[in-house]
């Protein structure tokens, strides 16, 4: 079982990196509400007061996540799926009004969650003129533990190439889908955004909008990978909107 100690639960998963060893945890949340203040048009003239009202964005949403399963939240579009997902890691959550209980493994550890889950937003950022195996070479040396060496970091990129079905392309230039020379495929784009946080072997998912763009086909085959992900005993956590039923099925 993780510590409970924010500290040592991030010290734990250091010495993880690069293994195939995952802690198991379970996220739970309850009672979070959610919301941010709107300014309101004035109904007097009445010099050096701002009038701003309360809008609710969450209202008493709980949850439970146990390790190895892939769950997905749905909503329209403005629902707050991202807004959950950014209270649920702390993140970008300076302008809301807060309440509710967030813990992993029942400790309440705040933004030390940061340091044992990843975060993989819509927009993929890559250095578009390396190669994948370069990007996660150089996400690796940067990120990995400085306590582990470069053999074994590089072998650890060796190794999630092949977990996120990116052996094809690993030696593909990234490339940009604007641009006019040839790049890797959406689908590939974000499987590289799943193997880039996957390298430090975090035990949590966060993923915002993972089919977004995608085809039916490449979409299916993302979710398969975050299945394959799952299965490790990774708690997998996906904001999703209309997915087919074929997809809807997936989830657990």
């Amino acid at each position: 079982v993780l510590a409970t100690n924010p500290k040592v639960c991030t010290q734990q998963i250091g010495r993880c990196q690069g293994q195939e060893k995952i802690h198991p945890i379970c996220l739970s949340w309850q009672n979070v509400n959610v919301s941010v203040k709107v300014p309101v048009k004035k109904q007097c003239c009445t010099r050096g007061s701002r009038q701003t009202l309360e809008k609710p964005i969450l209202t008493d949403v709980s949850g439970l996540v146990q390790p190895g399963t892939l769950v997905a939240i749905l909503g329209a579009s403005g629902a707050g799926k991202s807004t959950l997902l950014n209270v649920l890691t702390s993140r970008n959550t300076n302008n809301y009004i807060l309440s509710g209980d967030i813990r992993v493994n029942g400790w309440q550890i705040g933004r030390c969650i940061q340091g044992i889950s990843a975060y993989v937003q819509q927009d993929d950022l890559f250095i578009t003129t390396l190669t994948v195996r370069e990007q996660l070479q150089f996400r690796a040396l940067l990120r990995m533990d400085k306590k582990l060496d470069r053999e074994s970091r590089l072998q650890r990129v060796e190794d999630v190439i092949r977990e996120m079905g990116l052996t094809k392309c690993a030696n593909n230039t990234i490339g940009d889908p604007g641009g006019t020379k040839k790049c890797i495929s959406g689908g590939e784009r974000k499987r590289l955004s799943f193997a880039s946080e996957a390298l430090t072997n975090p035990p949590i998912f966060f993923c915002d909008e993972p089919t977004s763009g995608l085809d039916s086909f490449m979409a299916q085959s993302i979710v398969t990978t975050l299945q394959k992900m799952a299965s490790k005993g990774r708690i997998i956590l996906c904001t999703i909107h209309q997915p087919s039923s074929e997809i809807f099925s997936m989830f657990d």
